[in-house]
């Protein structure tokens, strides 16, 4: 079976094998024509012309009056003795010549006397032939005043033709420098710079706004889609690079202050600081609580591993969101409560279908309640509300803790930021939460922000979009 591709390989043979022949069929045609008309034309037989030229003259060589006239010519009698002859000819009154010589146009005339015609005519007296007479007329009196006229019109054709077969390959090969050798030197220009590492250079992927339907347009085609995936994963590498050298720099930070202080308790406790039981047990807790702090802040690092991979594991299906909404509210409740804190919900639309990962909807809830904890200020409260905008569902975490400067705004969901610029053990955390969040809410096609003002409190939402209505 033929397939397309093959198709349109032949085609472009077929094309040029008919520009080519066309060309040739025009120029062999032309060339044709013009010799027709060149035979047709033919000023070296001018019978007619030459017998109306010289009647005149003739009638007076036939009764002997033998005077120069304005083209040379000779007489002879039957026996070949010159009567008559103009310097032209070579001969002298009295010479013999070779009558069959004289009479015809043999080659050495037609090089010694090229642009005459030789011409020849019997001499009758009392009708009876008693000689002959030669003539040599110009060619181009025999023409007339449009000898170059009709020689262009003779050669006009052969002209036109070999102009439009020049021209017929002449489009051909533009034709096939534009569309194939140009892109595919491009390719090469594009190539080099790929290989000295800019991946920024970009040629042309449509000639003329089309795209090129042949082995070359989808060659140019596919280069440039390798171009740009060769540019993102550049971009990828130089990001993962980056942030591996911000998570070594921040692991180095975030995890030196809980390490320190277990290894500071443990020595206590093995050098017999804590005497009674009540201080072992205060040192103990201590080394829980930094204990789960270093777990907590693994297990955020491996999670922005894996959302930075894009391996972070998004299972969704359609649920009721208002139910799921309370109860992830109750469940909220009493681990916000645990902190000594004040916490409410309000909900503000009625059921409709989400289509959703629960796990990561909460462990984002959770995220963002655990970050207002984090800044919080005594008499802390969270009140989270949840209502529908057009055909999302908008679910705001609201606070009135610490707060966040404008400054800080626009970076609080990039990794490893954290507005605290002195970044001391007084808050604890790795800087990924919210990080962590934008990605989850993103890959369920929503959006994240953030509004806060220094001392005010502050509003972190997200949104999620609505499937179809409840029957």
């Amino acid at each position: 079976m033929v397939t397309e591709k093959e198709k349109r390989k032949e085609k472009i043979r077929m094309g040029n094998r008919i520009t080519t022949v066309f060309a040739a069929v025009v120029i062999l045609l032309s060339a044709g024509w013009s010799l027709v008309r060149f035979q047709k034309v033919d000023i070296r037989t001018y019978e007619n012309q030459v017998r109306l030229l010289v009647a005149e003259h003739n009638v007076k060589v036939e009764q002997g009056e033998y005077e120069s006239w304005k083209y040379p010519y000779l007489v002879c009698d039957l026996e070949g003795i010159v009567l008559y002859s103009d310097t032209e000819f070579a001969r002298k009154a009295g010479d013999r010549v070779n009558v069959q010589e004289e009479l015809s146009m043999d080659e050495s005339f037609g090089k010694s006397m090229d642009g005459l015609v030789k011409k020849s005519f019997v001499l009758k007296k009392e009708g009876k032939v008693n000689g002959f007479v030669v003539y040599l007329i110009p060619e181009e009196v025999l023409a007339g005043e449009n000898y170059n006229e009709k020689m262009l019109w003779c050669v006009m054709p052969a002209c036109v033709g070999v102009a439009v077969g020049v021209l017929l390959l002449a489009g051909r090969l533009i034709y096939c420098n534009s569309r194939v050798l140009a892109p595919i030197g491009e390719i090469a220009v594009s190539a080099q710079h790929i290989i000295r590492g800019n991946y920024e250079y970009e040629f042309r992927r449509v000639f003329n706004h089309e795209v090129n339907a042949d082995e070359v347009g989808e060659l140019t085609y596919s280069f440039e889609l390798m171009r740009d995936e060769l540019k993102t994963k550049q971009i990828r590498e130089e990001e993962l690079k980056k942030a591996q050298q911000e998570l070594i720099s921040c692991i180095s930070h975030d995890l030196k202050t809980p390490i320190s202080t277990i290894k500071a308790y443990a020595e206590g406790m093995r050098d017999g600081i804590a005497r009674d039981e009540a201080a072992r047990a205060s040192y103990i807790r201590i080394v829980i609580d930094k204990t789960d702090l270093l777990i907590d802040m693994i297990e955020e690092l491996l999670k922005f591993s894996n959302a930075q991979l894009n391996q972070l594991e998004i299972n969704r299906k359609e649920v009721y969101f208002v139910s799921f909404f309370e109860k992830a509210m109750k469940e909220l409740e009493g681990y916000v409560r645990q902190q000594d804190m004040g916490f409410s919900f309000s909900v503000d639309m009625e059921e409709r279908l989400v289509s959703i990962d629960e796990k990561r909807i909460l462990e984002v809830l959770y995220n963002l309640v655990e970050n207002s904890m984090k800044y919080r200020k005594e008499c802390g409260k969270i009140h989270i509300i949840a209502s529908r905008e057009g055909e999302e569902v908008l679910i705001r975490v609201l606070d009135n803790g610490m707060g966040i400067s404008n400054d800080d705004i626009p970076y609080v969901f990039d990794k490893f930021y954290r507005a605290e610029k002195s970044r001391t053990s007084s808050i604890p955390g790795s800087g990924l939460g919210l990080s962590i969040c934008k990605y989850i809410v993103e890959k369920h096609g929503g959006t994240i922000y953030c509004k806060s003002q220094k001392e005010k409190g502050c509003e972190i939402g997200f949104t999620l979009r609505l499937e179809g209505n409840i029957d």
